[in-house]
């Protein structure tokens, strides 16, 4: 399991990955609707293909984004050692 540092960077190069995917798709559903006008049946395409992009990206980096919250979260909050009723710590069979 990787340490907390290295996650914060992790999450913080998924969250700028995340950022320049909007800054492209922008201008790419700008130049989408320019070549709609052109052409319907290609603009279609692009629109289709910029979706597939934005979809998929934002999926791929918020599911990493998730994952490593999770993995700090329980480098924080270590699992509790399972106990009995009457407070002894419970074995586990071999």
């Amino acid at each position: 399991m990787a340490d907390r540092a290295q996650l914060d960077a992790w999450i913080a190069e998924s969250r700028l990955t995340q950022h320049r995917l909007k800054v492209f798709l922008i201008p790419a559903v700008v130049a989408a609707i320019g070549v709609s006008v052109w052409s319907h049946a290609l603009g279609a395409l692009v629109f289709v293909s910029i979706g597939i992009v934005a979809v998929f990206g934002f999926w791929i980096t918020a599911a990493h984004i998730t994952d490593w919250e999770g993995q700090q979260h329980r480098i924080d909050h270590p699992p509790q050692p399972a106990l009995t009723k009457d407070g002894r710590l419970r074995r586990e069979r071999d």
